[in-house]
């Protein structure tokens, strides 16, 4: 990539007009691949995918259901099923590879440690008989092996910076409400002061007025403790509360990815554009739109352009070779053949 490219791409993400200044590089993800093997065939779940986050920032990823979000969570974090066919790339987190290590020495270096993870389930990830207090102290008991008392105290802080009652420690899951549920998974995720939190739809199943006080908790949780996150939703308006950068799946591939000022506003590839597009607006007096069609299947996805089925704009060139990354004039990436002669080429 040409000297210019690479400066525009570094001031659109993390670092671009508007954007918060943050530190160094924390999580860099190339060539990443996972597919799971079938009775129907291989699945394709996280296809090639290329990304970076800097030190305190935040990253929404976004996309339909079965676009390889939630895989590419549990790429990162290694929490892989039996069935894998092929996991392969590089993930390099806070200057380590972590792909070159092995499973022992990712448990006990990395995973909720450095990385940590909110499950999408508030109460399938708690356990029913045990109460809440133990749940959010066991990282700290199991990974450090700390003394019971110790453990308990920094559960405590961990409830209080989420807004859970100390109190509600000494309860069982099923007497909480989905949210302080959802909020006892948050500190336990946060208990071992991690430097990164990746959150699988933190806020799906709740009311509004719960959804708008996680968001608040999780962005006082940034500031306070410089804390990076990668958040997976569906909800659009609500991911871009936290999100200083926009990464855009579609059918294992990501797509679009820039700063969350330029991707929430000024969206280049047709399919992000149909997602923003769906979301209604309080100041803007516009129709909503949507998006026609269903993904492919990630058993055999189609050639050339995978959104090209769906996609108004498509022309000859989206049949036939799959789109690259090009810079976009604010510094975004976007696959996709429409900027073949406006935007660089990205390697």
């Amino acid at each position: 990539m040409s000297e210019r490219a690479e400066e525009v791409r570094t001031l659109a993400i993390g670092v671009g007009k508007g954007a918060k200044q943050t530190g160094g590089e924390l999580l860099r993800v190339r060539n990443l691949y996972l597919y799971f093997r079938t009775t129907r065939g291989v699945v394709q779940a996280v296809d090639n995918v290329s990304f970076t986050l800097r030190e305190g920032c935040s990253a929404a990823v976004l996309g339909e259901s079965g676009c390889g979000k939630t895989s590419l969570a549990r790429a990162i974090l290694r929490l892989l099923p039996r069935n894998v066919a092929r996991y392969e790339g590089e993930i390099i987190l806070d200057g380590v590879d972590t792909m070159k290590l092995s499973e022992e020495a990712f448990r006990e270096q990395i995973r909720w440690r450095k990385l940590s993870m909110v499950s999408q389930a508030a109460m399938n990830a708690l356990n029913p008989v045990l109460r809440v207090g133990f749940q959010i102290a066991e990282p700290l008991l199991v990974h450090d092996r700390m003394p019971k008392e110790k453990a308990y105290a920094r559960a405590e802080e961990a409830a209080r910076l989420v807004g859970l009652p100390v109190d509600f420690l000494q309860r069982y899951p099923f007497e909480l409400s989905g949210g302080m549920r959802q909020r006892a998974i948050i500190a336990m995720a946060l208990v071992t002061n991690p430097r990164l939190i990746i959150l699988d739809e933190p806020t799906s199943a709740l009311d509004v007025l719960t959804q708008a006080n996680i968001m608040n908790a999780l962005k006082r949780i940034k500031n306070e403790l410089g804390v990076s996150f990668i958040l997976i939703t569906h909800d659009v308006a609500t991911s871009s509360d936290l999100a200083d950068e926009v990464l855009i799946m579609y059918a294992g591939q990501l797509v679009e990815y820039s700063h969350a000022e330029t991707g929430y506003r000024h969206p280049l590839h047709p399919y992000a554009q149909g997602l923003m597009a769906s979301v209604p607006t309080l100041r803007e007096d516009r129709s909503l739109e949507f998006i026609p069609g269903q993904p492919p299947s990630l058993l055999r996805p189609p050639t050339g352009c995978r959104f090209k089925d769906r996609c108004p704009k498509r022309f000859a060139k989206c049949e036939e070779e799959p789109p690259v990354f090009r810079v976009g004039e604010r510094g975004e990436l976007v696959k996709c053949w429409l900027y073949e002669q406006t935007g660089e080429r990205y390697e």
